[in-house]
Order: C-alpha cells, then structure tokens, then sequence
C-alpha cells in the first residue's frame, strides 16, 4: 500500500503522544485495540487494525505494572504491527507475531526509561540544593521528552524503515518460516481467549457462554449482535437482582418493625 507524507507524519506523532497519553491523562488512547484502530483509521484499513489491536489487546489482558516492573508494551506493538501489515500487505496474522518481539523489546526500552529517570531525580535534587531551581524545570521537561521517545522513537524507525525491511526480510524468508508464522498469529487470539476466561467466573455462568458459542458457530449471529444481546441479558438479570433485593429489604423492615412493637 502506498503511503503519504501526511500519514506517516501522523503516525509517528501518534507514537509520541501514546506514552505520554499512558502516564497522564489516561483516556485510553494508549490500549492496544485503541492504537490498532488509530493507525488503521490513518492508513485506510480500520478492519485490519482493529483485528491486530483487538488480537493483543486479549495478549495484554491481565497484565499490569504495579510496583513499577517493566511489562511488555501491546500498545506499541499494535501501532507497528498495524503499520507494517497494512504497507506490506501482509496477512494480519504475520503482523501480530511481528508485533510480539516488538512488545518484548519494549520492556528493554522502558527499563533504561526508569534508570535514567532516576539520574534526572539525583540531577533535580543537586539543583534544588544549591539553590537553582530552573534545574528541576529542566529535568521534568526532559522527562516529558523521555516519556514521548520511548514509544515515538521505536515507532519512527518502524515507519522510516519498517516497510522496506521487512519485504526484504519477507522476500527472503523460506515458506515453511512464513507459513509457521501465519499459523502462530492465527493461534493468538485462541490464546488470548483462553486468558480472558481464566479470569473470568466461567463456572458460574458457564450456561451464558455456551449460549454465545452457539448464537456465533451455529447461528452465524455477528459479534455485534451477539454483545447486543448479552448485554440486554445483563440487563435483565441486573433488574431481577434489584426487584429481588427490594422485597427482601421490604420483608425484612416489616419483621423488623413487628418485632419492635412486640
């Protein structure tokens, strides 16, 4: 696919403004799913970068960085991934396992963020002790700066070079390499299912989840329809509870209030 001046622009941009997104405002620009749409919407394919984002965004579920520990980095996988599989017109499973060591260097990246986000720390206190205060001005711009290049950088190589490199690569590669990569992407979204239901109350609601297997293999219901549905069961179920506990609060003030005048 070809690409504009424009689009790589916005790209790269959304890959600074990603991080930053992470570690302060928080609307949620920054999930996996999210950044596979954007880079999708920029280049044309929204559907190729909603499977990818989607596909890592189930590989992320689960995963978090209390106390600070590096974690593999999904939304700036799907931003790559995205952007290589729509320029190369590759398969989208062959972006995802693409997208997966990309998540896993990222951890690397974000580890000598934080070491140098100590030296910064150290930089800040030694200004702050002999009085010049711009210094801790300084140092917390260069954080911003920091914060943005740990997902810009990555990504403007991806664009800068990605596409050339990776048709090289992919010119190159035996069919046998190539087709175990397609079949492993096409494994991952399995994967990232089999997660989300670890986590979820399966048991309990076992009945609800042969339902939806049915209304999708069977049926042929899309997925839309079919989370239109659940929640309009959730929502009946919601309102069952409410009633149910309502008369019981009832029957229980008018005991109450009984065993009072008694």
């Amino acid at each position: 696919m070809e690409t504009n001046a424009l689009q790589l622009f916005l790209v790269i941009l959304y890959g600074f403004f990603i991080n930053l997104e992470k570690n302060s405002t928080m609307f949620g620009t920054y999930q996996p799913v999210t950044a596979g749409f954007v880079t999708g919407l920029i280049l044309g394919d929204v559907k190729t970068g909603l499977f990818i984002g989607g596909t890592l965004q189930l590989l992320s579920l689960g995963i978090s960085n209390f106390g600070g520990a590096s974690i593999p980095d999904y939304q700036t996988a799907s931003i790559v991934a995205t952007f290589i599989t729509i320029t190369t017109g590759q398969k989208s499973s062959v972006g995802i396992s693409i997208g997966i060591p990309v998540a896993l260097l990222m951890v690397q990246l974000d580890v000598i963020r934080n070491t140098l986000g100590i030296w910064m720390v150290h930089q800040a206190e030694v200004g702050a002790k002999k009085g010049d205060y711009s210094m801790i001005t300084k140092m917390q711009m260069f954080g911003v700066f920091l914060t943005a290049a740990t997902t810009g950088i990555p990504v403007a190589l991806a664009v800068i070079f990605g596409p050339s490199l990776i048709n090289k690569i992919l010119s190159t590669t035996p069919g046998w390499l190539t087709n175990g990569l397609t079949v492993a992407g096409g494994l991952l979204p399995a994967v990232g299912i089999g997660l989300l239901l670890r986590y979820l109350p399966v048991k309990e609601y076992f009945s609800y989840l042969v339902i939806g297997f049915v209304m999708v293999v069977y049926l042929k219901i899309p997925l839309l329809g079919v989370a239109i549905l659940g929640a309009a069961i959730a929502l009946i179920v919601y309102k069952n509870n409410i009633q149910s506990t309502g008369h019981n609060n009832i029957l229980y003030n008018s005991v109450g209030s009984v065993d009072e005048d008694e």
